[in-house]
């Protein structure tokens, strides 16, 4: 599934002294099979521009296309379905007595059959390995595990883009990385992920493009290596590391993920011993 935004702009409350534009013109894919970061501070628009990618906000004006037709044309459920949001927090939503009932909840939706249902839930509580949580109670569990079970809840809806906004929020590293090794996981799999997330560093290790939002406008889109060098104000540790080196040793090269900076810092270090 490929999905295309153009020259897509959103304004809350139009008319009204409280009318705010949040989207200005943002043109932008979401490819196949990619993991898509999308960074920005508050208020630039991060969430207000995924929210458009199901149907969930409708442009003021512009387009959105999955795989080139108006999404405005396909049924809402049918387009959920495809494209699966998970908000910041979502397990605040959690309901149902047991994991395995909160899961499979959304795919009873889709008038699945029983055997469809529970062959989704054990797949995607396996994937996030949260299998043993099946028969507990959600409200039982850690702030890590409901997280778990909260994305499980949408991924059994086997959606081909998956939408996570802010997804390791007031997790733990640990839990935060397992979710990456996720994420990564997904992509491997053929689902493509849009990645919303304030910690420049998350991204920098999951994500295959990155766009930098300022303002509800795009000031940046490309492979993380060329925005974040680039925009050396919005880049992750690893790159405000390297940058400075780049002048004096240009062999330093530009890496971006935590463990190919850590190869090319020791190359360099190696090569003036």
């Amino acid at each position: 599934m490929r999905i295309e935004l153009e020259n897509v702009r959103h304004v809350y409350a139009p008319g009204t002294p409280f009318e705010v534009e949040a989207l200005r013109g943002v043109s932008l894919a979401i490819e196949p099979e990619e993991v898509l970061g999308i960074v920005g501070g508050t208020g630039s628009g991060k969430s207000t521009l995924v929210q458009h990618l199901n149907l969930l906000l409708v442009p003021t004006s512009g387009r959105v296309l999955v795989d080139g037709a108006d999404v405005r044309t396909i049924r809402g459920r049918e387009l959920r379905g495809r494209v699966g949001l998970v908000f910041q927090f979502p397990e605040a939503a959690l309901f149902a007595p047991t994991v395995e009932e909160d899961v499979a909840f959304a795919p009873r939706r889709l008038g699945l059959s029983e055997g469809e249902v529970h062959r989704r839930v054990g797949e995607t509580l396996g994937l996030l390995g949260a299998s043993h949580l099946a028969g507990r109670s959600p409200f039982a569990l850690s702030g890590g595990e409901k997280r778990r079970v909260a994305i499980a809840g949408v991924l059994a809806m086997a959606p081909e883009v998956l939408v996570l906004d802010e997804p390791t929020a007031g997790l733990d590293p640990a839990t935060r990385e397992d979710l990456l090794g996720v994420v990564r996981a997904l992509r491997e799999e053929g689902t493509s992920v849009v990645m919303v997330s304030h910690d420049l560093d998350e991204v920098a290790e999951v994500a295959d493009r990155v766009c930098v939002l300022e303002n509800g406008e795009v000031r940046a889109v490309g492979a993380p290596e060329e925005v974040f060098y680039a925009h050396p104000t919005t880049a992750p540790s690893t790159v405000r590391v390297v940058r400075p080196l780049r002048g004096p040793h240009p062999e330093v090269g530009r890496p971006v993920r935590f463990e190919e900076t850590l190869a090319a810092l020791k190359g360099l270090l190696e090569g003036r011993v």
